[in-house]
């Protein structure tokens, strides 16, 4: 795992993140989020019900491995992939209410360049497919 970023390196690098994938063709950014438990607890410490720290990831979904239906004149090539962005930082309890707060706002400034989805193809498929498809 990559280390820890503290909030501000986190919040610079997301909306480097989120800039640079909406100005591309295509792209994801993905955003994870769960409890950092610890291996080492007691259970005193259970027992307490204080939070766990809170883990926040955020990645591009770049990965080296080649693509299987690419013909293999493509990977012949060998164009230099980038290589997957991987950021994380850990929230404790006491900080969850002013970073999510910040957190919201870069996630919606990020998402400005995004392309509203396609629905009405899905729609058109669902209605015209009413029973299986034969072939004649």
């Amino acid at each position: 795992m990559s280390k820890a970023l503290n909030h501000e390196e986190f919040f610079t690098s997301l909306t480097t993140l989120l800039t640079s994938t909406s100005q591309k063709a295509r792209g994801s950014v993905y955003l994870t989020q769960k409890p950092l438990l610890s291996t080492e607890s007691t259970n005193a410490e259970q027992q307490t019900s204080i939070p766990p720290p809170i883990l926040i990831r955020a990645t591009d979904g770049n990965t080296n491995a080649p693509n299987p239906k690419a013909s293999s004149s493509q990977g012949k090539e060998k164009k230099k992939k980038e290589s997957k962005v991987k950021l994380s930082t850990v929230v404790q309890p006491d900080e969850l209410e002013t970073f999510y707060t910040r957190y919201a706002e870069v996630c919606k400034a990020g998402m400005t360049g995004l392309k509203k989805r396609d629905r009405k193809q899905k729609k058109a498929k669902g209605k015209s497919g009413t029973g299986k498809v034969t072939k004649a």
